[in-house]
């Protein structure tokens, strides 16, 4: 996405590359779709998408060029109105907390499903939740951003179900009340 239609000079997404050879008419003219109709605008749905990848890889340059994108159409996104309103979504992404939420518990577990539960109880834009039995966290099944830490916790051989709240790269003391994960949850969210 950032090698074929990534704008390096001015930001923003074109929505065809511009090295493509054939082209006709109108569709030689690149644009950068900020407007919603009827499906998602490309630019704002890749603002997000490279958020994502920062929050799950730590990689500054995805969270810079989603910026960047942002950016670029600051001055005209409340031009669309509610044909803008993927852009809005883009801009809570970018403000809002990222948090990654790491249940771990053995399958059918009553208390992983009350973790699960709690770290869904909450909508958030910037949270995202992975579910994972104790026997397959491995760095090659977690995030990069979480797979020195997730592997290394004592609590894994305890058995029991716990959850792990992890934002800004830092994460939050394991927990395995669904009470106290909301508490964790709520505050990282008010943290703004």
């Amino acid at each position: 996405m950032i090698v074929r239609f990534y704008d390096e000079t001015n930001g923003g997404f074109f929505d065809s590359e511009p090295s493509a050879a054939e082209k006709f008419g109108v569709l030689s003219t690149p644009r950068k779709p900020l407007q919603d109709s009827p499906t998602p605008a490309g630019n704002p749905m890749a603002a997000i998408t490279l958020l994502r990848l920062h929050h799950y890889t730590g990689e500054a340059e995805y969270r810079d060029k989603a910026e960047k994108t942002l950016s670029t159409f600051a001055g005209i996104a409340e031009q669309f109105g509610i044909f803008g309103a993927t852009y809005g979504i883009a801009v809570a992404h970018f403000l809002e907390p990222q948090m990654q939420i790491v249940v771990i518990a053995p399958e059918n577990d009553p208390a992983g499903a009350e973790l699960y539960d709690a770290a869904f109880s909450d909508f958030n834009f910037g949270k995202s939740v992975l579910c994972i039995a104790p026997e397959n966290v491995t760095a090659a099944n977690l995030p990069p951003s979480l797979a020195q830490t997730i592997p290394n916790l004592p609590n894994l051989k305890s058995g029991k179900a716990f959850a792990v709240l992890c934002s800004g790269f830092a994460c939050q003391p394991p927990v395995s009340d669904a009470v106290e994960l909301k508490k964790q949850i709520s505050s990282v969210a008010k943290s703004v």
